[in-house]
C-alpha cells in the first residue's frame, strides 16, 4: 500500500502544517526552468508541447520525501504550482517569437521579454476569479489536474515513479549523446553504415530500398531518432493517434496525388514532392483547419464563458478575501502588466504611434480575457487547449491594426499565447490544490510571482538554439535545421500571405470548413489536432506514433496501472532527458564556434 500523508494537524498544535517552505519554492523554480529548456528544446522540433505539472508533482515526492525526508502533500502541491507556472510560458513563445528570425528580422532580447511577461502576468489575475465557478460551482473535471493530485496523494509511489523517471532521462541522454556526439569528436549512428541511416534520422524508404525492394520516391519516410517523441507519444496514447493520422493524410495522400495530377509546379521531383506539397497544399489546408475547429471551440465554450461571469459576483467578499486573491490586487497587476505591453507595442510600432500602441496593447488584452476563459474552459472538459489557432488569429488581427507591421503583432501575439497558456494551466494546479486540499489564495500568489520567470528562461534558449542552428545550418530555424520549428513556419506563411495579398484562401476556407465539421463531429478538438499534424514535420510524429502504439498495447497486456506507474515516468524522463542534453550540446557548439 502506498505511504499515506498525515493529516494537519488540529487548532492548538505546535507545529504548523507545511505548505509554503523554502524548500518547496527553490525545488519549483529549479525544476521549472529545467522543464521550460527541455520542453523548448523539443517543441521547436516536433510542434507542441506537453504539460510539465505531474513530472514536477513526481520529482517532488523524490527530492522532499525521498531526499530531504520531509514534504507533505500540500507543499508538493506548492512545488509543483510554482514548477508548471514556470514551465508553461514556453508554447506561446516558441509558436510565435521563432518566427521572427524566419522573416530575418532582429529579435529585441528586451521587449519580447516584457511583452510575454505581461502576457504570463495577465493570464493569471484574469483567471483567478473564475476559480469558483469552474471548479466549486460547474466542477469541471481538469483531466491533468486530477491525474497531478492522484500522484500527490500516493507520496511513497510518487518516490518510486522518481526513480523511473531518473532512469528514462538518463536512458533518453545515452541515445540522445550518439546524435549529437560529432561536437565533441566522437562517432554518431552514421559510422554504423546502415543504409538510410545518419546522425539522427533513418530514412526507411532508402532502408528498404538497400535490400533491391522497390520504394516510391513520392513517398518520402524518414523516421528520427527521437527518444522526446517517443517518450511524448506514449504519455498521450490512443488520442495521438489523430495527430500521426494527419501527418500522414498530407505526406502519404496529399503530397503523392498532387505530384501524379501534375498540380506541383513544373520541374518538380518525385524525391521532393513532399516538402513541395507540404509548403503549397498540407500547410494551408492544415492552417484552416485549424482556425475553423478553433472557431468551433469558441461557439462551444460562449455559455460556460457566461456563466463563468456571472460567478464573478457570486461569492460574498469575504470569501473572495479568504479564498482568492483580494480583485484589488489583481488589479493592481493587470494595470502595471498592461503598461508594459503597451510599452513594448510603443517601441516596435514604426514611428512610436501611442495611438496604434494603445488600440493593439487593448485589443490584445481584451483578447487574453475572453480567450484565456475559453482556453480554461476547454482545459477543464477535455485538456484541449487550441492555443495554435489562438496564436493565429491575434497575430492577424493586429497585422491589420498596425498595418502590417510584422514585429508589434508577433509580440502581442507571443503575449496572448503566453496569457492563454497561463489560463489553463492556473486553473490546472488549481484544481489539484481543491482536491488535496491546498489553499488557494496560496498558490495564486506564488503562480502570480513566479510566472515571470518562464517567458525569459524559454527566449533565451530560443536564442541559443537559434545560433547554434545559425552556426551549422546557416539559418536559424526552418526546414533543413534541427529546429524546424513548424508552428513558426505555418505562421510565417500565414503573415507572407497577408502582407504580399497572394494568401490561398481557397485553401484556408477549404480546411475552414474541413476544419469545423470535424470539430463538429462530437470529439473535442478534432479539427484542430488533424489540422496542426497536416504541417507538423512527419519525421517526428512517426516515433509520436510509435509510442502512442506501445502505450496502448502495455495498457492491454499489463493494465492501466501499470502504464501508469511505470510507463509513463519513464516516458516522461525521456522527453526531460533529450531537451538537457540537446541545451547542453547547443551550448558546446556556440561557445566553441
Amino acid at each position: 500500500m502506498a505511504e499515506q500523508d498525515s493529516p494537519p494537524p488540529k487548532a492548538g498544535a505546535k507545529a504548523p502544517y507545511r505548505e509554503i517552505t523554502p524548500a518547496a519554492i527553490v525545488f519549483g523554480i529549479l525544476i521549472g526552468v529545467v522543464m521550460n529548456a527541455a520542453i523548448t528544446y523539443s517543441g521547436l522540433k516536433i510542434g507542441f508541447t506537453i504539460g510539465g505539472s505531474a513530472i514536477a508533482a513526481v520529482l517532488g515526492w523524490g527530492v522532499l520525501r525521498g531526499i530531504l525526508r520531509k514534504g507533505t502533500i500540500v507543499e508538493n502541491n506548492i512545488a509543483q504550482t510554482v514548477a508548471s507556472s514556470v514551465n508553461t510560458s514556453n508554447s506561446g513563445v516558441i509558436f510565435t517569437l521563432p518566427v521572427l528570425f524566419l522573416l530575418g528580422i532582429q529579435l529585441d532580447l528586451v521587449w519580447a521579454i516584457a511583452a510575454t511577461t505581461a502576457g504570463a502576468i495577465l493570464g493569471v489575475a484574469f483567471i483567478i476569479p473564475t476559480r469558483k465557478q469552474m471548479i466549486e460551482f460547474e466542477r469541471l473535471r481538469f483531466p491533468t489536474g486530477t491525474a497531478v493530485a492522484a500522484v500527490l496523494k500516493s507520496p511513497g509511489a510518487g518516490v518510486q515513479k522518481a526513480r523511473i523517471l531518473v532512469a528514462g532521462i538518463a536512458a533518453s541522454m545515452a541515445i540522445f549523446f550518439f546524435t549529437q556526439s560529432s561536437v565533441l569528436g566522437l562517432p554518431t549512428y552514421a559510422n554504423l553504415g546502415v543504409a538510410g541511416l545518419s546522425k539522427d534520422v533513418l530514412n526507411v524508404g532508402e532502408f528498404i530500398a538497400s535490400f533491391g525492394i522497390p520504394w516510391p520516391e513520392t513517398f518520402d519516410l524518414s523516421l528520427a531518432i527521437a527518444p522526446f517523441a517517443l517518450g511524448a507519444g506514449f504519455i498521450t496514447g490512443r488520442p495521438g493517434l489523430v495527430v500521426l493520422a494527419g501527418g500522414l493524410l498530407a505526406y502519404f495522400i496529399v503530397a503523392p496525388f498532387a505530384y501524379e495530377w501534375a498540380w506541383l509546379p513544373d520541374g518538380t521531383e518525385a524525391a521532393s514532392a513532399a516538402s513541395v506539397a507540404r509548403g503549397m497544399m498540407s500547410r494551408p489546408l492544415g492552417i484552416g483547419l485549424l482556425m475553423g475547429g478553433a472557431l468551433i471551440g469558441l461557439l462551444h465554450a460562449l455559455p460556460a464563458i457566461t456563466s463563468a461571469m456571472g460567478s464573478m459576483r457570486k461569492p460574498s467578499a469575504a470569501n473572495m478575501e479568504r479564498d482568492e486573491l483580494p480583485l484589488k490586487v489583481l488589479g493592481v497587476a493587470v494595470v502595471l502588466a498592461f503598461l508594459l505591453l503597451f510599452a513594448a507595442a510603443k517601441a516596435t510600432i514604426a514611428g512610436g504611434s501611442v495611438g496604434q500602441a494603445a488600440l493593439i496593447a487593448a485589443v490584445g488584452t481584451a483578447w487574453m480575457w475572453f480567450a484565456g476563459i475559453v482556453i480554461a474552459q476547454c482545459a477543464g472538459m477535455t485538456d484541449w487547449s487550441p492555443i495554435s489557432g489562438m496564436a493565429l488569429l491575434t497575430v492577424m488581427i493586429c497585422l491589420i491594426l498596425t498595418d502590417n507591421q510584422v514585429v508589434p503583432a508577433v509580440l502581442i501575439g507571443a503575449a496572448v499565447c503566453v496569457a492563454i497558456t497561463e489560463c489553463a494551466d492556473m486553473m490546472q494546479d488549481l484544481k489539484t490544490g481543491h482536491l488535496v486540499g491546498g489553499s488557494p489564495r496560496k498558490q495564486q500568489i506564488l503562480e502570480l510571482a513566479s510566472a515571470v520567470i518562464g517567458p525569459a528562461v524559454c527566449i533565451l534558449v530560443v536564442m541559443l538554439l537559434a545560433a547554434r542552428n545559425t552556426q551549422e545550418f546557416g539559418v536559424p530555424f526552418g526546414p533543413g535545421t534541427d529546429s524546424p520549428a513548424p508552428q513558426a513556419e505555418a505562421l510565417k506563411g500565414v503573415i507572407d500571405g497577408i502582407r504580399g495579398g497572394d494568401a490561398p484562401i481557397p485553401l484556408f476556407a477549404m480546411g475552414g470548413v474541413m476544419g469545423a465539421l470535424l470539430s463538429l463531429s462530437g470529439l473535442a478538438g478534432l479539427g484542430v489536432l488533424v489540422g496542426l499534424a497536416m504541417y507538423l514535420p512527419l519525421m517526428y510524429l512517426l516515433p509520436y506514433g510509435i509510442g502512442c502504439l506501445i502505450q496502448m498495447r502495455l495498457t492491454k497486456k499489463k493494465g492501466p496501472a501499470w502504464t501508469e506507474n511505470m510507463g509513463v515516468p519513464f516516458a516522461a524522463g525521456l522527453i526531460v532527458g533529450e531537451g538537457l542534453l540537446g541545451i547542453l550540446f547547443a551550448g558546446i557548439q556556440v561557445l566553441g564556434g
